[in-house]
């Protein structure tokens, strides 16, 4: 018996591995006709087993002679985009690239070329996205992610118009009010407690959550450990009477509203990839809490979208004061004279004609959190740890913010007169130059069509990207590439930032000041600039940016007064018919928040590591940069180490950073 057994599953074994040689050879053969280099690999870079096995087994596997393994072990790596950056395409000597590995979907396409680029994001029904990656982010009903063709036609003609400049007009207010709550939280209610913040990257998510909510649905959060004795009664007063609480547990509900949010922000993935069997029954506390919290935010949601109805039936709201739900409610067709033919809305359920049903309406709102908030709480992050690496930019940044608000309190703040002066001076290069260096998301994909091969220009010759092939906008490589950005000499070349990409020039280092660079439009790059580079400059923000017939953003991502890299060299939100819906609602939150800070203060590195208070104010200054010296190279080898799950992010790691007074700086640029 067992020796029957032996000979089914070498039989098995045997078919396996003959299948798994002939698809392998069939793909080589099709990327060898292609006309695009490829490099061969052993293993799918998504197979089920690799995704589940790679972590242990590539150390092991980094062992081998190099002599063995260059270049295909480089390429499994899930993470290398991020680790190699644009090493992999300059040592391979080409700017796009096949992968070819067996399987029947073994042929993967990277690119960091801008005007391959260009080609595959305007081809949008040749290259469509590829969304069987995407099923995961329909826990509450599809939207406008997770479709193609003309059901994201019309999810995107619906969802459009929320994101309007009375929408972002709401995100600026909101930024302003929770940017000085977390400032309190980090230098007290005096302003001045000085202490190490090791939470910046939590404490960015949360203010970005609370931004959203707010924006979102309406919901403002309060900042931990600031809400007042009014603060309370008002929230406990809303719980009561069957309302979302900010702070207190709503009825009927076992998580407040803000821990749902977080909750299952924080355990996704779980809810995303376990089956729903098993995330409703595993005895497991991580998991259950997950479900708990699937369960209560979808109920929030329902309750959030039941009472925007109620409040359009009863001609309680107008556009001018609609948030994203209202205005995601009345972009789906529902109005007063629909609610009020409907005999069911108690119930919840759809309404007859209803261009969204109720399920794709929470799809879609739910997909503007789960987006959007990571978005600009990593660029936020991110640029406080840059600027905190670089006090020369930051004294620039703090020195053009002064020339715009002249020492105006926040209060005198307004949209249409400050916005486009940060959004075209230097806080709009900090922010550009953060989103170059670390883009919300390391490949964009796309892919093409079973059977259909597509054509593109590849250096001046006609290849042909395979049919079935997976595609990957490699946005890390395409933002170094200097084929398309024009670079100077690296500042330290003893001492480069990363150990293989760009050492011969300055494209891995954060520079704001190269987006104003004497001629605005692309230097060394043989691309066609961005014409349409409007951006926020001048007015175009208070009339919003150009749109075409579907509310797609067609604008530049960047100011007019600044540098204009090549379409398709830069691509933090994508470019294209499938940019970023959002891409305003992130870039207004993240100038306003960063524009509260650095008006009044400073930011640097934590050295308690490296030497104590009481030492460093005993230290002569060039003592004190020999321990800044440390931080620095310590909070670059951090830098090294970020991690995508959903977005790209600091996971591992802490860079502890300290908020001063402008003037009590410790370390002079």
């Amino acid at each position: 018996m067992l020796g029957v057994i032996a000979l089914i599953a070498l039989a098995l074994l045997s078919t396996f591995l003959f299948n798994q040689y002939r698809s392998f050879h069939k793909n080589v053969a099709v990327a060898r006709a292609s006309g695009i280099p490829y490099v061969k690999t052993p293993i799918f870079l998504f197979n089920t087993f690799w995704l589940l096995l790679h972590r242990p087994l590539l150390p092991y596997l980094r062992k081998l002679p190099e002599s063995w393994t260059w270049p295909w072990l480089d390429v499994i790596d899930i993470e290398w985009g991020w680790h190699e950056r644009y090493s992999m395409f300059s040592r391979l000597g080409t700017d796009s690239f096949l992968t070819v590995a067996p399987g029947k979907q073994g042929i993967m396409f990277w690119t960091a070329d801008a005007n391959v680029i260009s080609q595959i994001t305007t081809r949008r029904n040749d290259f469509p996205k590829p969304i069987h990656m995407y099923g995961s982010v329909d826990i509450f009903g599809k939207n406008v992610v997770s479709t193609e063709g003309q059901i994201w036609r019309h999810h995107r003609k619906v969802v459009s118009p929320p994101f309007t400049e009375k929408n972002n007009y709401l995100v600026w207010l909101e930024s302003l009010h929770q940017a000085k709550d977390m400032i309190q939280s980090w230098v007290g209610a005096s302003g001045d407690q000085v202490r190490t913040i090791s939470t910046v990257g939590d404490d960015s998510m949360r203010l970005s959550l609370h931004v959203i909510s707010r924006a979102g649905f309406g919901v403002r959060l309060l900042w931990p450990g600031l809400e007042s004795p009014e603060d309370e009664k008002d929230q406990e007063k809303i719980a009561e009477s069957g309302g979302v609480s900010a702070i207190g547990m709503s009825k009927g509900h076992t998580m407040t509203y803000t821990d749902a949010l977080q909750n299952l922000l924080h355990s996704i993935l779980w809810v995303m990839l376990l089956p729903r069997f098993l995330l409703n029954n595993l005895p497991i506390k991580r998991i259950q809490i997950a479900r708990e919290s699937f369960i209560e935010w979808g109920m929030y949601m329902n309750e959030m979208f039941q009472a925007k109805k109620a409040e359009i039936a009863a001609g309680k709201i107008e556009d001018d004061g609609l948030d994203l739900m209202g205005a995601l409610v009345k972009g789906a067709g529902i109005n007063k004279e629909t609610l009020s033919s409907s005999p069911s809305l108690e119930k919840g359920n759809s309404i007859s004609g209803q261009a969204l049903t109720d399920a794709e309406i929470l799809g879609n709102a739910f997909v503007f959190i789960l987006a959007g908030h990571e978005t600009a709480a990593n660029s936020i992050h991110f640029s406080l740890i840059f600027l905190a690496l670089n006090p020369a930019t930051q004294r620039r940044l703090q020195a053009d913010l002064d020339s715009i608000f002249q020492g105006k309190p926040t209060s005198e703040w307004d949209y249409e007169r400050d916005l486009p002066k940060l959004f075209g001076g230097m806080l709009g290069a900090v922010m550009n130059e953060e989103l170059r260096l670390v883009p919300p998301v390391v490949h964009i994909p796309k892919s093409t069509l079973p059977n259909q091969p597509q054509t593109i220009m590849l250096n001046g010759k006609k290849c042909l990207v395979p049919g079935g092939a997976l595609i990957n906008l490699t946005t890390v490589a395409a933002h170094r590439n200097p084929n398309f950005w024009p670079a100077g000499p690296p500042s330290h070349p003893e001492n480069p930032i990363h150990p293989r990409s760009n050492a011969d020039n300055d494209l891995e280092e954060f520079k704001p000041e190269r987006w104003f660079a004497p001629d605005k439009k692309a230097g060394k790059a043989n691309g066609t600039t961005n014409g349409s580079a409007n951006g926020l400059a001048g007015h175009a923000m208070a009339k919003s940016a150009e749109t075409d017939d579907l509310g797609v953003n067609i604008a530049s991502d960047t100011s007019a007064s600044h540098y204009q890299p090549p379409k398709g060299a830069y691509i933090p939100f994508s470019e294209g018919y499938r940019a970023c819906i959002g891409r305003r609602f992130a870039q207004v939150e993240i100038l306003a928040v960063l524009a509260v800070i650095f008006t009044q203060y400073s930011v640097e590195l934590a050295v308690e590591e490296f030497a104590s208070d009481a030492d460093i104010e005993e230290m002569s200054a060039g003592a004190r940069q020999g321990v800044w010296e440390k931080a620095s190279q310590s909070t670059t080898k951090k830098m090294l180490g970020l991690e995508s799950v959903i977005t790209l992010q600091m996971r591992r790691e802490v860079v502890p950073l300290r908020f001063v007074k402008r003037g009590s700086e410790r370390f002079k640029a």
